[in-house]
C-alpha cells in the first residue's frame, strides 16, 4: 500500500481465518520501503507529468512494490497480492461537474504478478465509481471485520495524507464511513517547506513543538467547499494538495514555522473531532491509525477535543498505524479472488456492493 503521503510502500503478510466472518487476523510480517526523492516529487505533482512519464511510473511502482513484498519473510506462501496502487487523481461523481467520474491509481498489476509469480488484484476503486459510488473509502469493510463483534461504538480514524473515519456498528449495514478532510498532507508539505527540504514530515513533532495556532489559517482551509458536501464524501490531493499549500504559504509564510505546522495539525484535529462529535452519534472509542496516528501533537489535540472518549493507538495487529491499510488491501484482494464484494454502498453511495478490483494472473 502506498498512500497519498507518497513517501513509500508498506507490505504486509496477513493470515485470514475467514473471508466473511468478523475476527482479528494475524499479522505475520511487515516491511516498508521508502521511495527515492525524485519518485516522491513526481507522485506529488502528477499534473505536471507527460503521458509517457505516467505510463513509465506504473511499471516503476510495480518494481518498488515487488521489492517491498520480497522483503517479507515467507512472502511466497501468499495466495494473492492486493495492490492498491498510487492515487494520482480522483474525481468521483460528487466532484465530476458534468464529466465522466474517474479515478487513477498507478501501478501495473500485470507487471507485479509476473514479478512475484502470484495473482495480483489491482484497480480497486473503478468498479465502485462505475456503480455511482465515490470509490472511497474502501477500507471500512476491513475495519468492521477486524473489530470484535462485542465492541460497539468504535470509530476507526485513518490519518494518511487524507483523514477518513469508519464508525463500526453491530452489523455490516450499520457501518458509516467518509473522508473528513486533510490528514497529514498539508502538514507534510509544510514540514518540507519549513525545513527547506531537510525533513519529509514533522518527525516526532519537533517542527511543530511550541507552535501557536493561526486561527485565520485554520478557518481558510475549513472554508473549503469539501466541508459543505454531505457524507459520504471523498477527497484527495486535488482538493488539499499543492495549490492549497501554496496559497497558505503566500498568505501566512511570514509566521514561524512551528505556528504553520501547529495550525495544520489543528485543521486535521478539528475535522476529525467534527465527525466524531457532530456527524456521528454513539462513539465510545476512537482508534487512531495510519501514519499520522504516530504524531504526538495530533494525539494530544484529539484527546483534548474528544475527552472523555478514549483515543487509542494499537501497537500491533491489523489496526496498527503501519498495518491497517495494507491489511485492508489484503482482505479486499482475497475476497475479489473469490468474487466476493468488498464495497459498502451505504459508505460510498454506489448502487450496489462492488467486487473491488481485477485479477492479473502470472504466466504459468
Amino acid at each position: 500500500m502506498s498512500g497519498t503521503s507518497c513517501d513509500g510502500v508498506d507490505a504486509l503478510l496477513l493470515e485470514l481465518d475467514d473471508l466473511d466472518r468478523r475476527h482479528v487476523p494475524r499479522v505475520l510480517a511487515h516491511a516498508y520501503r521508502p521511495f527515492p526523492d525524485e519518485l516522491q516529487a513526481q507522485l506529488r505533482a502528477p499534473e505536471q507529468l507527460r503521458v509517457s512519464e505516467i505510463s513509465a511510473l506504473g511499471h516503476v511502482l510495480a518494481r518498488r512494490y515487488a521489492e517491498a513484498v520480497r522483503a517479507l519473510p515467507q512472502w511466497d506462501t501468499a495466495q494473492v497480492c492486493g495492490m492498491h496502487g498510487q492515487t494520482v487523481w480522483h474525481r468521483p461523481p460528487s466532484q465530476a461537474e458534468g464529466q465522466v467520474p474517474h479515478t487513477l491509481q498507478l501501478g501495473s498489476s500485470g507487471a507485479l504478478a509476473e514479478a512475484l509469480g502470484l495473482p495480483v488484484v489491482g484497480d480497486m476503486r473503478a468498479a465502485d465509481i462505475a456503480l455511482g459510488g465515490e470509490g472511497a473509502p474502501i477500507a471500512p469493510l476491513a475495519h468492521w471485520m477486524f473489530t470484535e463483534p462485542e465492541r460497539t461504538g468504535r470509530l476507526v480514524v485513518n490519518v494518511g495524507g487524507i483523514a477518513n473515519v469508519t464508525f463500526v456498528g453491530p452489523q455490516r449495514d450499520d457501518v458509516l464511513a467518509s473522508d473528513v478532510g486533510p490528514g497529514m498532507m498539508i502538514t507534510d508539505a509544510l514540514a518540507r517547506y519549513v525545513s527547506r527540504g531537510a525533513q519529509a514530515y514533522d518527525r516526532d513533532g519537533t517542527l511543530s513543538a511550541g507552535g501557536r495556532v493561526i486561527e485565520a489559517m485554520v478557518e481558510q482551509v475549513l472554508a473549503h467547499p469539501f466541508f459543505d458536501r454531505p457524507l459520504p464524501r471523498s477527497t484527495g490531493r486535488e482538493d488539499f494538495g499543492a495549490a492549497v499549500v501554496h496559497a497558505l504559504v503566500d498568505r501566512f509564510g511570514e509566521h514561524q514555522g512551528a505556528d504553520l505546522l501547529a495550525s495544520s495539525l489543528e485543521i486535521t484535529a478539528r475535522a476529525i473531532a467534527r465527525a466524531a462529535r457532530e456527524d456521528l452519534t454513539g462513539v465510545t472509542e476512537l482508534v487512531l491509525t495510519g501514519g499520522g496516528a504516530l504524531h504526538p501533537g495530533l494525539q494530544d489535540r484529539l484527546r483534548a477535543r474528544l475527552a472523555p472518549i478514549p483515543v487509542v493507538v494499537h501497537d500491533e495487529g491489523p489496526l496498527a498505524p503501519q498495518h491497517h491499510e495494507p491489511a485492508a488491501m489484503a482482505l479486499i484482494a482475497a475476497r475479489t479472488l473469490h468474487r466476493l464484494p468488498s464495497g459498502l454502498p451505504r459508505v460510498t453511495g454506489a448502487r450496489k456492493a462492488a467486487v473491488l478490483g481485477h485479477v492479473a494472473w502470472p504466466t504459468p
